[in-house]
């Protein structure tokens, strides 16, 4: 569980991936407003198939990244981060910016291990517990 700030959140805690919890915390707790997040279960570059009301497409998945609300972008470029403009698949952007984690497992043996040395259960077909 990890602490957020983002005040249009309808819960003060929110379930995070474990092995990006302790950076999205210090992200909050340094006054950027995280508005979701994924580590990317060990998939990074791998192709992911999506689909929504827009249609099915193909793309790839991301490292683990965070998105933040416009308002925290400078406060996030002065921690040594590079938030870019977060597009909706409808080509929408609405202040939200997306960037790049310092923490997180971009491998699946990445993953395993970061599980093991953490003694957090490492579930294969999601990737986390």
């Amino acid at each position: 569980m990890v602490k957020i700030i983002n005040v249009n959140q309808g819960k003060r805690e929110v379930v995070v991936d474990a092995c990006i919890a302790d950076e999205i915390q210090e992200l909050n707790n340094l006054g950027i407003v995280t508005l979701g997040c994924c580590c990317g279960h060990g998939m990074s570059g791998h192709i992911t198939d999506w689909e929504n009301s827009f249609g099915k497409w193909k793309g790839v998945q991301a490292p683990p990244s965070t998105l933040i609300d416009e308002a925290s972008v400078e406060l996030a470029k002065s921690q040594g981060y590079r938030p870019y403009p977060y597009f909706y698949s409808d080509g929408s952007q609405n202040g939200v910016w997306q960037m790049n984690l310092k923490s997180g497992c971009i491998t699946t043996d990445e993953c395993i291990r970061w599980h093991e040395s953490n003694d957090v259960p490492y579930i294969e077909d999601i990737g986390v517990l």
